[in-house]
Order: structure tokens, then sequence, then C-alpha cells
């Protein structure tokens, strides 16, 4: 999908009142998103986030007032869906989807922080298309919600214990909850998928068509799924996937997809083997392979945008590739969609080497083990892997890198 908005994102709130929505003309490309949610206090915070795959990134916040909350922006392409949540504790809620598009006037409203029951109201095309698959299973979600907030509520709890004794039965009340929001959850990701494919079935293929079919094609890898239900899972999604145009399995999701759906034969390489390669992209869409840098020091650095620590972590990258140019090249490899990629690098200025794995993390990242970012790998001149770890902000990459080049 490609990218369809410049934000000029502002917030209506006690300036605007109650006819905020009405009051606001919408000029050119521009959208507008209005909120009306009882019983929440003034103050929580509510965000908006674009999505593509996995990945979000927030673009806007609001907070309530007198129930309400408004995002405005312009849209220089047709439709795209964002993602709305509320925010508690730094938690975000269980994601509203929303489809916007250039002259649109959206409305979600709802009862509580619950935000599996608020409702999406618009005329744009997709978000009809989206409601049909919400609406399904709409009352099984919002039990799920009320779970994890029972979870959130009791870990609070175990933050402020007194005593270990009294924050280990908070604990253990915790793991007890978490057990049966587990449960929960299995059982609506295993119905959802059976409606998905009905409702797939007999419809066109979209971008809300294609989100649904990632879903599956990701959910094939669960280890919640029994024998029987991974092959009637797995037989239905090749015959979605059939239907499926070159443009389709060229897009965002479409390289997802069949990189979920044939994952190729592969072993996981570790510390003494050969480093793995694959084919990889440059800004400017040139094939790249990680043999193309050989000779020196290697840092592999797996992210993608919408991973807070990978981005707090460039300027550390930025400043090791130019201390060791010497020595060492960084190759930073993202999972991201290509326009997604792009506006992050420009925004930050990524000046070492940057590439774009077109089949995220199902591609060269699976051969390395990578199931989460920031994700390390050093390979030595001689092509051997020599370190692998999961970045975290208490360590210094500097110093990891510098141990391993031998400084």
């Amino acid at each position: 999908m490609k990218p369809f908005f410049r934000l000029c994102l502002v917030a209506c709130i006690a300036l605007f009142g109650v006819a905020c929505s009405n009051s606001v003309k919408l000029t050119g490309n521009e959208f507008l998103i209005e909120g009306k949610i009882s019983g929440i206090e003034d103050g929580v915070v509510i965000t908006l986030s674009t999505v593509e795959g996995n990945t979000g990134r927030r673009i806007a916040s609001d907070t309530i007032r007198n129930g309400r909350f408004m995002f405005r922006g312009e849209a220089v392409s047709n439709q795209e869906r964002l993602i709305v949540q509320l925010i508690e504790d730094g938690i975000g809620s269980f994601p509203v989807h929303v489809w916007v598009a250039p002259g649109a006037k959206i409305k979600i409203t709802g009862k509580g922080r619950v935000t599996s029951s608020w409702k999406v109201k618009s005329s744009v095309p997709y978000q009809k298309e989206e409601n049909r698959y919400i609406n399904e299973f709409r009352d099984l979600r919002c039990e799920i919600e009320l779970i994890s907030f029972e979870h959130i509520d009791m870990i609070k709890k175990v933050r402020a214990a007194s005593s270990e004794d009294e924050a280990l039965t908070y604990r253990k009340a915790a793991d007890s909850i978490m057990a049966t929001f587990n449960s929960f959850r299995t059982k609506l990701m295993i119905k959802e998928n059976y409606s998905n494919i009905s409702i797939m079935e007999k419809t066109d293929i979209s971008p809300v068509w294609l989100s649904k079919m990632s879903d599956l094609a990701a959910y094939l890898r669960s280890s919640s799924l029994s024998a029987e239900q991974s092959d009637y899972f797995r037989e239905k999604a090749l015959e979605l996937y059939s239907r499926m145009s070159e443009d389709n399995r060229n897009s965002y999701f479409g390289n997802f997809i069949t990189a979920a759906l044939f994952p190729p034969s592969r072993t996981v390489v570790d510390v003494g083997d050969d480093f793995a390669d694959g084919d990889l992209l440059d800004v400017d869409g040139n094939s790249k392979r990680i043999a193309d840098y050989s000779g020196k020091y290697l840092l592999l650095d797996f992210w993608h945008s919408g991973c807070g620590p990978c981005i707090k972590a460039f300027p550390e990258i930025k400043d090791i590739s130019e201390t060791y140019r010497d020595k060492l090249t960084i190759i930073s490899i993202s999972f991201d969609s290509d326009s997604r990629w792009k506006e992050t690098t420009a925004k930050h200025n990524m000046t070492w080497v940057n590439l774009r794995d077109p089949k995220s993390s199902y591609g060269l990242a699976s051969n390395y083990g990578v199931n989460a970012t920031p994700n390390y790998i050093m390979i030595s001149p001689e092509g051997k892997i020599i370190d692998k770890w999961l970045g975290d902000e208490k360590t210094s990459l500097k110093n990891k890198v510098g141990e391993n080049i031998g400084l």
C-alpha cells in the first residue's frame, strides 16, 4: 500500500464544544475523527497510529474532555487503516480499526474503557467491510479485554505490595488471570479465523481482505492449533491465496503472506556458523546482499519503525558507524513497508547502510532466529557469526561492539 496522508492533526477539545464536528468544515483531502465516549474521566489519553502488518507508529494524541476526543488530518490518497487506542498507565488498549479517506467524517461511539465495544461509523467503504469482520465476535472480544484489565489491575497490586509474601500472592493471582486470558484468546482466534475465511470466500479482494489474509497466514504458525485445525486452515489459506493477483502478492501484505505460507527450508544459523544471506533492497530499489559488504566486521541491526528501543538506538548506531568506519560496517535491516521505511529513514537521517527485507520478519531474520527487535548479529571479516544478542536500553551497544572487534 502506498503512503496516503501527511498529517496536520489537531485536537478539537473544549474550544469547539459539543458541536465540534458540525462546525468543522473539511477542505481538500482532510478527514475528521470524532469520538464520543461516556464513562471515562477527563484527561485519559487517546492515540492515533498508522499500522501496517504487525507494526504501528503513533502519529497523534488527544485527551478526553467531557467524553470527547477528536483528530483531524489531511489525506493525499484513497483509503487507509489507522488505529485508535486508549492509554492507561502507559499501556494501550485493544485497537479500534478506523479507515480514513479524503472528506470523511468518522464517528466513534462507546461507553467505558472497553474499546472492543466502541463502534465506528462512517461513509468510507472499507470501514463498512472492516465492521463486518469485527461485529462477528465483538462480545467475545469485550470479554477478553475485561480479563486483560483484571490482569493489569493485579500487576499494579504486585508493584504496590508492602511485602514479598503479599507480592507473591498477587503474582499468583495475576498468573491465573493470564492463563484464563490466554485460553479465551485462543478460542477467539480460532473462531475468528473460521469466520474470516467464510467471509473472505464470498468477498472481493481489498486491503481489508488482505489484512485478514495476513492474520490467517501468521496464525498458521501458532502452537495452539491442533494438527487437524492446522491442516484445515492451511488448505483454506492456499485456496484463498490462489485468488490473489500478482499485484496483490507483491503488495506489503502480499509479501508477508507469501513468506508466511511458503517459508523456505532453512536452518537457523548460530555463533560459529557462516553468515546467512538473502535478497534485500536499498532505498533506490536496488537488490543488495550481505555479501556485498564483506571484508570488515559486520553488525546486522534488525528493526522496524514501531519498535521504540530500535529508534532510540539510532544515535548510538550512527556514532558507532562513524567511530569504527575503518573496521566495521553496520547494516540495518527493516521489516517495514517501503513507504514507512523510507519515511523513517529520512526522519532519522540514517547515514549508514540501511536496507529493507521485502519478506519482513519472515525473510532473512528467520535465518538468524530473530523473534524480537532490536536484534543484533556480529559477523567477522571471515564471514563467521561471532555474537548474537537482543538489544535493551541498559546495555551499551558501543561497548558490546567494541568487545567483539577487539577494542
